[in-house]
């Protein structure tokens, strides 16, 4: 583990009006190490519209569903996860997308 990152999750509470706004909960820092997105990957994200640009691995306890990772200062969507049997690790696969 030789990175840090943030897990950002959402809620949403309601306005005066009865709009939802977001609101954002923030984890503090836990460590990640680097993975690396195969060609395959590449392409069946491309095929869906995605553009996967990074894979981090944590240990299982840190993750709780989170939909948003910020390293380095920028902010990723998490559009899928990958957790090995009989592995306490789990691979977040990354996209920068607009609005995160």
């Amino acid at each position: 583990m030789d990175k840090e990152a943030i897990l950002i999750s959402q809620t949403f509470v309601k306005d005066k009006m009865g709009q939802p706004i977001p609101q954002e909960i923030r984890s503090s820092p836990i460590l990640v190490s680097d993975g690396s997105i195969t060609r395959a990957e590449f392409d069946v994200a491309g095929r869906h519209s995605l553009n996967p640009e990074m894979v981090i691995k944590t240990q299982v306890c840190n993750y709780n569903g989170e939909e948003i990772v910020e390293v380095d200062g920028i902010r990723y969507g998490v559009y899928r996860t990958y957790s090995p049997q009989y592995s306490d690790e789990i691979e977040l696969y990354l996209e920068r997308k607009t609005g995160v």
